[in-house]
């Protein structure tokens, strides 16, 4: 069988690797990949965030479509109403009621998982349903649960206890939402625990074993410090959640009864949604970023610390 020369020089040719691109291109490659995430996180993130700080200044009606500059009018009135201030108590109890419960749990709950030796993959996939399914139908059922003197709650805990008509009481109703809060929030806290169990150092618990620790011992001693991080990470996470909960106030208690479950991010829909009144939701946006941005800045100098001291 005769093989063609032409046709084998233009094979080689084309296998034949590419000049590599001029230095400028090499340069430009990071950028022209990196292109359509910033111009998402531009157009999505950063240029509304703009938007309503330049909102937070306007008094707009959208009926007549009109827009006057008003100064600072929108923060006065808004710290004149007394809104604002309650609505960040309400935010950082809730927080309060949320945030410990669920590291504490779901720690808790990723040490149990990862003791398993048969069945741990079908725990995370129990524990992380909450966190996958929808909220709001969620909350939906919770509400059911929490009907006064015919759910499930009134009927068994709260006999037990006592304690009737949890969502219309204003002592009661932020306790309910903080559990439907747990409820969900567990899971995903657990599924960030067990992603930092599995970096431990598997050799350095042997050796404490080897040493004699106990399992109380191994953990203080050697789990506890290397999840430094993850639990920095997690708190973090979670509170930024627990500051912009919205879906289950607006099914289970609609900011009520007297307010006492108003968080931030219930009055801003309600100021800029329900109200129509732009300015006045875009003041309460721009404390809700404010507290995330501490938040993430908090992070970041926890974070820093911690390899800070570890390179020590």
């Amino acid at each position: 069988m005769s093989v063609d020369r032409g046709s084998i020089g233009g094979l080689t040719s084309i296998l034949t690797p590419l000049p590599l691109p001029p230095a400028r291109w090499t340069r430009a490659a990071p950028y022209l990949f990196m292109a359509p995430l910033l111009f998402l996180l531009a157009a999505f993130t950063i240029l509304p965030g703009f938007l309503t700080i330049g909102l937070a200044f306007f008094n707009i009606d959208i009926l007549a479509g009109t827009h006057r500059f008003v100064g600072l009018a929108n923060f006065s009135a808004a710290i004149g109403r007394g809104e604002i201030s309650n609505s960040i108590g309400v935010t950082f109890l809730y927080v309060a009621m949320t945030v410990p419960t669920s590291l504490i749990l779901g720690l808790l709950v990723a040490l149990a998982i990862d003791a398993l030796s048969h069945g741990a993959a079908f725990w995370r996939a129990v524990y992380f349903l909450p966190v996958a399914a929808t909220l709001v139908a969620m909350s939906v059922v919770w509400r059911w649960m929490f009907l006064a003197r015919k759910g499930v709650v009134d009927l068994t805990i709260g006999h037990w206890l006592g304690l009737s008509d949890w969502l219309n009481s204003p002592t009661l109703a932020l306790p309910a939402v903080a559990v439907v809060g747990n409820w969900q929030q567990i899971g995903f806290v657990a599924i960030i625990y067990l992603a930092g169990i599995a970096t431990v150092p598997k050799h350095v618990a042997e050796a404490a074993r080897v040493d004699g620790a106990g399992v109380w011992g191994r953990f203080w001693h050697v789990t506890w410090p290397a999840l430094g991080p993850t639990t920095i990470f997690a708190t973090v996470v979670s509170s930024t959640n627990a500051l912009r909960v919205f879906d289950t106030i607006a099914t289970m208690t609609g900011g009520g009864p007297s307010k006492r479950t108003e968080t931030l991010a219930y009055l801003m829909w309600q100021r800029g949604i329900y109200f129509f009144d732009i300015g006045g939701g875009a003041v309460v946006a721009l404390i809700l970023l404010a507290l995330a941005l501490v938040a993430a800045v908090i992070q970041m100098w926890a974070t820093s610390t911690l390899e800070a001291a570890g390179r020590r």
